[in-house]
């Protein structure tokens, strides 16, 4: 399964990266898209309250104003890890993106799906792809990890 991020979402999360907030506030959000058959298709992200964040209300009322799914989330500076907030059918086979803002090196993502098989756990997508633009032409941009 690929992750990918379309152009205007992936400029608003380096925008929100390079904000003076992101390390004290620790920022939170959903990823929005479509899931195709072997890619996640990221199309637009919202920050919403992390008391807020795994509300299963939250994620219905979003899904219906926005007119797309809740692929996953995104935090700044957390580790992926497997929290009992994540540990719920609502969660599975969503994508988790952490991305670190550790200067002077700059950005460092991150990006899990949570599983279920008797029980749940994080798995890596097979590549995370960003999509650039340069002019009229599109190109991606693709990370294995």
């Amino acid at each position: 399964m690929d992750l990918i991020i379309l152009h205007q979402p992936w400029e608003d999360l380096l925008l929100l990266a390079h904000s003076r907030q992101v390390p004290s506030a620790g920022l939170s959000g959903f990823l929005f898209g479509r899931k195709l058959v072997q890619a996640y298709l990221v199309q637009k992200v919202a920050v919403i309250p992390r008391s807020r964040l795994f509300w299963p209300k939250t994620l219905v009322i979003m899904e219906r104003q926005q007119q797309l799914q809740v692929l996953g989330l995104f935090n700044f500076g957390r580790e992926v890890r497997l929290s009992h907030h994540l540990q719920q059918p609502l969660f599975c086979e969503k994508v988790i993106l952490s991305i670190k803002t550790a200067r002077p090196a700059g950005l460092r993502f991150q990006s899990r799906i949570v599983r279920f098989n008797g029980r749940f756990y994080l798995a890596r997508p097979d590549r995370l792809l960003i999509e650039m633009e340069e002019g009229n032409d599109r190109k991606q941009s693709g990370f294995s990890h």
